[in-house]
């Protein structure tokens, strides 16, 4: 089996603004997913992050086929090659999405509330049509069982269930058919905090089991650091700087990363917090800076990051596996966290 399972090459998804009496004439576009590039090995955890609005969960899905990029390509790599989702006809498209399943971020509203947990967890076999009846309720029963449920109450409906059950429901029915990639959108952030420490475990301990891939998709850096081997950042739709996570914490190289490190709380003796402030705000994402999307913002920034947009490269030699978006890079000394 190849190393790398997923690349994304370019991804662009660009939402139109129109306007008129029948809405006809386009006069801009939202680009909320602006050239994203990166790869995910078998095996990998790796962490999507940045502020709401980024572009993240739009990444996800596009990732999964949920919505149609406008530009770029996706390509899978399997055991008989590589495989471009953007070519796919619908027949392809159906068996591709066995192998790549979503963890969505909410449980309350991700579940059908008319249907009973066996039916919730049972729904992707029968769809497959993989197995009899009886063997589609026995691998019910075995997944609940690894996702730390009691099957004894797979015939309640999820009205009847905490939070952190929701969400455990609603993994084992991602994993039920045994997928190969998992896109994981925020899945701890409607949980509360007690709750989200039993479900990042419950990840972690499936993904050795099963050899998962997970995309993890998150606003809380903390909860990255625990979890994922690598990290990505985004900004207005952008990639800024991709590193093992260790790394991007103890040393970060893009000064948009420095900022949200420093609001990182930390549970240090005598740690005093010194979030950083920045200056202006977001830009828009249908009026994006001409430069660099972060030099409004940026204390480090000069003429040249105004004028001219930085390209996603690697530091040092090209074997590197810290990328980063910025000009000045090499010359800065930024801030991070001791591991």
């Amino acid at each position: 089996m190849p190393k790398t399972l997923l690349e994304v090459q370019d991804l662009k998804k660009h939402f139109p603004i129109k306007k008129g009496f029948f809405r006809k004439q386009v006069v801009g576009a939202v680009k909320a997913v602006d050239g994203v590039s990166f790869t995910i090995d078998r095996g990998e955890i790796v962490g999507l992050v940045g502020e709401s609005g980024c572009g993240k969960t739009t990444t996800g899905r596009m990732i999964l086929s949920i919505i149609q990029p406008s530009g770029g390509r996706i390509l899978y790599h399997d055991e008989s090659g590589v495989v471009d989702v953007g070519t796919l006809n619908k027949q392809e498209l159906w068996r591709l999405r066995r192998k790549t399943q979503m963890v969505f971020q909410d449980p309350y509203s991700s579940l059908n509330p008319r249907m009973t947990v066996q039916e919730l967890v049972q729904e992707p076999l029968i769809c497959y049509n993989i197995g009899t009846p009886e063997e589609q309720k026995q691998k019910v029963i075995d997944m609940l069982k690894v996702v730390g449920l009691d099957p004894r109450y797979m015939t309640r409906y999820p009205h009847a269930f905490s939070g952190g059950q929701r969400q455990r429901i609603g993994i084992a029915r991602a994993l039920i058919l045994r997928p190969e990639l998992v896109v994981a959108d925020e899945p701890v952030s409607a949980l509360d905090v007690s709750i989200q420490a039993q479900i990042l475990n419950l990840l972690s301990d499936l993904q050795e089991q099963f050899n998962l891939t997970i995309l993890f998709i998150s606003h809380d850096l903390a909860v990255v650091n625990h979890l994922c081997h690598r990290t990505m950042v985004m900004y207005l739709g952008k990639i800024v700087e991709i590193a093992p996570t260790d790394e991007l914490f103890a040393k970060p190289l893009h000064p948009y990363v420095e900022v949200l490190l420093s609001a990182v709380p930390r549970p240090e003796a005598g740690f005093r917090f010194s979030e950083i402030t920045m200056r202006g705000e977001v830009a828009a994402p249908s009026e994006q800076p001409i430069g660099c999307p972060f030099s409004p913002r940026c204390k480090y920034a000069a003429e040249r990051c105004r004028n001219e947009a930085p390209e996603l490269r690697h530091i040092g030699d090209t074997d590197s596996s810290h990328l980063v978006s910025c000009h000045f890079a090499e010359s800065l000394n930024l801030s991070g966290i001791a591991q």
